[in-house]
Order: C-alpha cells, then structure tokens, then sequence
C-alpha cells in the first residue's frame, strides 16, 4: 500500500472517530462501535490492511493505551471520595468476577465450547467492565458522585485483578503437573500494588514539584507523558503494575487539594485547567481512536455458526446475571451499613427515596460495556500457546459489540425513563 494512501486513511478513521464522539453526544452510543466497524471493513472484509503487520504492534499499542487512560482517569477522581467508596467496588469487582468465571466459564464448559481450564480463561477474559468506555460516559450520566465514583474504581481496578488471574490459569495451564504455589501468587500480588502505588505517590510528589517550572513552558504535557512512560519502565524492573501505578500517578496530579492540606504542595500548583490535563484529553482520544479499529482489523471472524452465536447468546446472557447479583450485593450492603434497624422494613422507605435507588441500581446495572481489557487478555492465552483457544478473540470481539449496544441501550432507557419520572415529581411538588 502506498504511503499517502495509509496516511490518508488514517486521517479518515480520525474523523470518524471524532463523528463517533459528537453522535455520543447526542445519542450515546459510543463511538468504538463505529471505529470497530471501520476496522471490520479495513481488515476482514476488504483486507485494505495486513493484520499480521497489525498483530505485531498490539503489545505496545495497548500498553500506551493503558498508560493515557490510566492517568485520565486519575486525574478525574476525587481521592477521599475514591477512599470512602472503594470497598464498595472491591465487592463489586470481586463478586463480578467470581459470578462471571463460575457462570460463563462453567457454560462454555457444559456446551463443549472447550476443556476446564480453557473455559475459565474465557470467564475471566470477558468479566471486565472497561474504563476506556466507561470513564467517557460517566460525565453524561445523571447519577450520584458516589455510584460514579464506584463505577470508575471498579472499571479501572478490575482489569489489573482479571488480568493476574488469567496469568495465573496459563501458568497453570502450561505447568499443569507442577505444584503451584498459591501463597507466593498472592505475595507476590500484594508486593505488586503495594510497590506501584509508593512509587507513584513519591514520583507524583515530586512531579508535582517540578511542575512549578515546567506548567508555563511549551512541552509541560510531553515531559509529564515522558514521566508516565518512565514510570512504566521503572515497574518493569521491580516487578510493579504500571496501570496501577499511573492511576495513583493520576490522583496524585489531581488532587491538589488533598496535597495541600498534607503540605506536600510546595508550590501552590493546580492543574485543573492546565495544558496537561486538556492535552491529555486530545492525545487519548487519538490513541483511543486508532486502537478500537486496529481490534477490527485483527480480529478473524472465520468459523463463525449458529453454534457460536448461541454460545455467545449464553455468556451475554449469564454476564448481565451476574452483573445485577453483584450490584445488587453492594446496594444490599450499604442498606444494612446506613440502617440496620431497617433494612428489612420497606415502609419506612420514602417513595422518592425508592425511586432514586432504582435509578442508581439501573445506571450501575447498565455498565456492563467491555473494550481494552477483554480485547488484550482474549490473545494471551494464544499468544503463551495454549491450544484451543484460538477462537478467544472472536468470542471477545462479539461480547464487546453486545455489550457496548447493551450500555448504550441501557443509557438511553434510563435516561429517558428517570428523566420523565423526575418532571412528574417536580409537576406534582409545584401543584401541591
């Protein structure tokens, strides 16, 4: 292909994502369904691009992914709000997770779509809900700061925990007759947060610092991306978790608050609205962009039949049972938490009160949408070569599309259900 062709298309499926963006706008339906489209088109079904070629680019593509979408979301998130409602997304990520490789796995299993291990590796694959739909979509969402916030921990945090497991199964998958040491994994786990999240609030103190210097110049962002990246390489050699890492990265750059009130914000920095966090919205996008239609270009939906698409009929199915049994644990909890006295009395409930609770459970009900996670981890079990797995990215690439149109389903519904709810309400308080 020439040159100044690929050059113009890719300028092609930059406007096309930005059409995506300003449709979600006004329709929110997000813009990857458009971008895998495009990516369809480009690869499987016309072979404008060489997915081979494309296929060697996925380990770094996906790393800067993470890294932009890590630190975006970072730097949106309220710390004390994020420290008073992360249980509640541990519950939820947590419960999620174990509901989606019992249930999913269990009837990939049942319906001979592969052997145990192999159908516990497809539960984990698409048991995440991600944060590059998710985080762009909350904004709209006519929600409480707290059901947000929950939603944004869980969306981030849940990648790291689904892709330690699914390392986990491969290891055992391809030592099958080893012992494995549980306790280590768990250590070594636990050393691996542990040790992302202190170098990056020292690294973020000290950023933060130089900062002061570097906020009015031209490159202020590129040297902070350049401090991510390093960052990335620093976990590397200490066997940390980078997206773990640029996410309290994040927080530590957005909370400027939180740091003044510790004294550690030497210099009385904010970067609110600074080129930083506006240039980072920009460069996400176009990374964002390009990686949605390089998952259509890659992905090879050869053998499909009635027999995949009733096994996918089953697992879609079996994800929104287990997301609703997950959320309606933590609303469960929290219930109890705020009043136990009566959580089984639902009289002394309020009418109103009900109905917010049924708009919060819909909304977290409703973020169910899989992308980056789901895509990277459906080639790792291909790539360590464990057989029978090589049907994993059609299976992701589908439960992507499905749930992405179910989320946006879900928005549309709730939206247009709560908001007339809420104009009744205020009709029936103004006339009374």
């Amino acid at each position: 292909m020439s040159p100044s062709i690929a050059v113009g298309i890719f300028g092609i499926i930059i406007v096309i994502g930005f059409i995506g963006e300003i449709l979600f706008e006004y329709t929110k339906i997000p813009s990857i369904l458009f971008l895998m489209s495009a990516g369809l088109l480009l690869g499987p079904i016309y072979h404008i691009f060489n997915q081979s070629v494309f296929l060697s680019f996925a380990p770094y593509l996906s790393t800067l992914v993470l890294v932009l979408i890590m630190f975006q979301g970072g730097i949106e998130l309220d710390f004390l709000t994020v420290f008073k409602s992360s249980y509640l997304s541990m519950i939820l990520i947590i419960i999620g997770l174990l509901l989606s490789i019992i249930l999913v796995g269990g009837a990939f299993y049942v319906t001979g779509g592969g052997d145990l291990m192999q159908s516990l590796m497809l539960g984990v694959i698409v048991s995440c809900s991600s944060s590059t739909v998710i985080m762009p979509l909350l904004p709209n969402i006519d929600a409480t700061e707290k059901s947000k916030t929950v939603i944004a921990i869980e969306s981030t945090f849940n990648d790291a925990f689904a892709i330690i497991i699914l390392i986990v199964l491969i290891e055992i998958a391809k030592n099958s007759s080893a012992s494995f040491n549980v306790g280590g994994i768990a250590l070594q786990t636990l050393y691996s947060f542990a040790v992302s999240a202190l170098v990056a609030v020292i690294v973020g103190i000290i950023w933060y610092s130089l900062l002061k210097f570097l906020t009015n110049t031209k490159f202020a962002y590129s040297v902070t991306f350049a401090a991510m990246l390093v960052i990335v390489l620093i976990m590397h050699y200490i066997h940390g978790n980078g997206a773990i890492a640029i996410l309290v990265f994040g927080i530590m750059m957005g909370n400027e608050d939180l740091l003044s009130k510790l004294k550690l914000n030497f210099f009385k920095m904010s970067i609110k609205n600074s080129v930083i966090k506006k240039f980072n919205h920009e460069f996400s996008f176009l990374i964002r962009t390009v990686f949605f239609v390089f998952l259509g270009v890659v992905v090879e939906l050869t053998d499909v039949g009635v027999e995949f698409f009733i096994r996918l009929f089953v697992i879609i199915l079996l994800i929104i049972i287990s997301r609703y049994i997950a959320v309606s644990a933590i609303f469960k909890i929290q219930n109890f938490k705020k009043n136990p006295a009566q959580a089984s009395d639902k009289s002394s409930v309020s009418a109103d009160n009900a109905e917010d609770v049924k708009k919060e459970k819909f909304f977290m009900l409703s973020m169910i949408g899989r992308a980056l996670a789901t895509a990277i981890m459906a080639y790792m079990p291909l790539n360590a070569g464990i057989p029978g797995t090589s049907k994993f990215p059609e299976y992701a690439f589908t439960v992507i599309i499905a749930t992405n149109v179910l989320l946006t389903a879900g928005v549309w519904y709730g939206s247009r259900r709560y908001k007339n709810k809420t104009a009744e309400t205020a009709a029936v308080n103004e006339i009374n």
